[in-house]
């Protein structure tokens, strides 16, 4: 058995050359010459008595041993360098580290963040994509323990945090202008039984909206020639975007296409969800000045009436429980 450990530093060159299949890169990322990364390899490879890299001319591989021991390691530099990245960061005043389901993310916050970053400059923004088949936070000691402020979908009952209504949720067919040609909406929906209908298999969504909109359009059971399913409601919009199908968009996730141009909204009908985005921030941050400054920044973006139906919608409950992400 080893009688010692390697260094933090030959195990970030091994992690980084193994990722990278590079020492040049690994030099570049951790600011070192790439002599001194050849060297915290060599010495790691004399230490565990084996090598871990096949260097064949500049192609860099690695032996059967070294994915075995990188695999392992892997995760624990990961942890070592985040570990350290939020307690060193913690005692800053100006770091805001923002979380937020992936599909808000490159839809709605993704788009406008740099606005944020050009008004205050001097506050550090560090974005977390929350993953939906983990992130929990019941107790107060799960995934948002480290995080400012926390984009969350529900019905805006979030323990231990104040939250702030972005905007109502509404949900409606949406598709590509190319889709529908020269003519100008609102169609008739009984059309949708001869146009591809993309539908949404995430188990996050318990419900696709789809039967209980053709309810709502009146045309119940409505049977459609050709379907497409995606888990991901980002992935959806992208098919639909790209003239695959219709799809049932949802506000505010298809705000910004729906302004460029790039979705419509061919039918009148829409549901109202009891559901929505809301902007959380855990009790006590009102007096940190990033995190007001980002509260009010991003209300102000975000927060609004619906642009798109004059006419009342048909209230729908959520079945989305109030720690749902998307």
């Amino acid at each position: 058995m080893v009688s010692r450990l390697p260094s933090i530093a030959c195990l970030r060159a091994a992690e980084a050359v193994a990722r990278h299949r590079s020492f040049s890169r690994a030099a570049i990322e951790l600011n070192l010459t790439q002599t001194a990364i050849s060297h915290q390899i060599r010495k790691l490879e004399e230490l565990l008595g084996t090598g871990l890299f096949l260097r064949t001319g500049r192609t860099i591989s690695l032996t059967p041993q070294g994915e075995d021991y990188l695999a392992d390691i892997r995760p624990l530099v990961v942890g070592i360098s985040h570990a350290t990245d939020r307690l060193a960061s913690g005692k800053r005043d100006n770091v805001l580290r923002i979380g937020a389901p992936g599909t808000f993310l490159l839809k709605c916050l993704a788009p406008r963040i740099g606005e944020f970053i050009a008004l205050h400059p001097d506050i550090d923004v560090r974005m977390l994509t929350l993953d939906p088949y983990r992130v929990s936070d019941r107790d107060g000691t799960g995934d948002f323990k480290d995080l400012s402020l926390i984009v969350r979908y529900g019905l805006g009952t979030f323990p231990g945090h104040d939250a702030y209504k972005i905007s109502t949720e509404r949900i409606f067919p949406v598709c590509s202008p190319t889709l529908i040609g020269n003519r100008q909406p609102p169609l008739d929906p009984a059309e949708l039984s001869r146009h591809r209908v993309i539908r949404t298999t995430t188990p996050l969504l318990l419900r696709d909206d789809w039967p209980l909109w053709l309810e709502t359009a009146g045309v119940p059971g409505l049977g459609f020639d050709n379907e497409i399913t995606c888990d991901l409601l980002y992935s959806c919009f992208e098919l639909a975007i790209h003239g695959v199908g219709m799809v049932m968009g949802r506000t505010p996730l298809i705000d910004a296409d729906i302004a460029a141009g790039r979705l419509i909204a061919p039918f009148s009908q829409s549901l109202l969800s009891a559901s929505g985005y809301f902007l959380t921030a855990p009790y006590g941050s009102r007096a940190n000045e990033p995190v007001r400054l980002f509260r009010d920044w991003f209300m102000g973006t975000f927060a609004s009436e619906d642009p798109y139906f004059n006419s009342s919608a048909t209230p729908v409950s959520s079945d989305t429980s109030d720690d749902g992400l998307r």
